[in-house]
């Protein structure tokens, strides 16, 4: 993806939008397996444990990447270019799995519960994350708004 962005000039914007459809064929590749992880999190019922107070700090620096990622992803969609756009959309995934690990965090640490309430809950974390990122795999192949957009910006700068 970096070298497609410092190439982009150069090749056209031909050139970025099937570096943008390259990533989402490559976030697809990857989702399957990060759905198995989610699969296997839920059957085995497997959590993480963050001694003392280190769990504060990660919900705090979860909290920063997920909103952080929100804005970049709003921000970066209205600029002209798809690589950049591509590369927001993998920060984004990047969050949401943070999400997930900090809940199973959380559930073991503060929730009395106990372990059906932890499944039920990384089945349902864990089934939205996995249909967001095929929801967002399936707007990025079809990017023919992004299309039009770089092909009207092209008309204008020419």
């Amino acid at each position: 993806m970096i070298f497609g962005y410092r190439h982009r000039e150069e090749k056209g914007t031909a050139y970025e939008l099937r570096c943008y459809r390259r990533t989402a064929i490559m976030l697809f590749i990857l989702n399957v397996p990060m759905g198995g992880m989610i699969f296997l999190m839920i059957q085995t019922n497997s959590s993480f444990n963050y001694p003392g107070y280190l769990i504060y700090l990660s919900a705090l620096y979860t909290l920063y990447m997920m909103t952080l990622s929100i804005v970049n992803l709003v921000k970066f969609r209205k600029m002209d270019s798809p690589i950049l756009s591509a590369a927001k959309v993998l920060n984004f995934v990047s969050a949401m799995m943070s999400v997930l690990g900090l809940q199973t965090a959380m559930i073991v640490r503060f929730s009395s519960n106990g372990e059906e309430y932890r499944k039920m809950m990384n089945a349902i974390t864990g089934s939205a994350i996995f249909f967001i990122v095929m929801v967002m795999v399936v707007m990025m192949v079809q990017s023919s708004k992004i299309e039009k957009k770089v092909e009207r910006n092209e008309k204008i700068r020419k």
